[in-house]
This record gives C-alpha cells, sequence and structure tokens, in this order.
C-alpha cells in the first residue's frame, strides 16, 4: 500500500499575507524572539547605510 501526503502549501500570496497578519508566523520562532519593534529612526538608517556601503566597497 503507497500512501502519499496531500501538499497543502500555497503560492497565494495573500494567503500568506493572512497568514502573518492573524499571528500564524510566530508560532515558528522561538518565545524569546521579539514580536514587537520601535520604527527605526532616519539617523539609524543612515548608519545602516553606511556599514552595508563600506562592506561591498
Amino acid at each position: 500500500m503507497t500512501e502519499q501526503a496531500t501538499d497543502t502549501r500555497s503560492d497565494d500570496p495573500d494567503e500568506l499575507a493572512a497568514t502573518v497578519e492573524a499571528g500564524g508566523f510566530w508560532r515558528l520562532v522561538p518565545e524569546w524572539v521579539p514580536r514587537d519593534f520601535v520604527e527605526p529612526t532616519p539617523a539609524l538608517l543612515e548608519h545602516v547605510e553606511r556599514g552595508l556601503r563600506r562592506l561591498v566597497a
């Protein structure tokens, strides 16, 4: 007897977005991972950009 699992994956981006918005993504990561983030400041973004440019220079 050969049993095959049904592939339940979807390529629908709206379905993925709905899953993430409903919190489905967070059950995949450990509890110590932060769920809320502070909006980055322009100064922080500039600092990160300068660092990345140094890496590729």
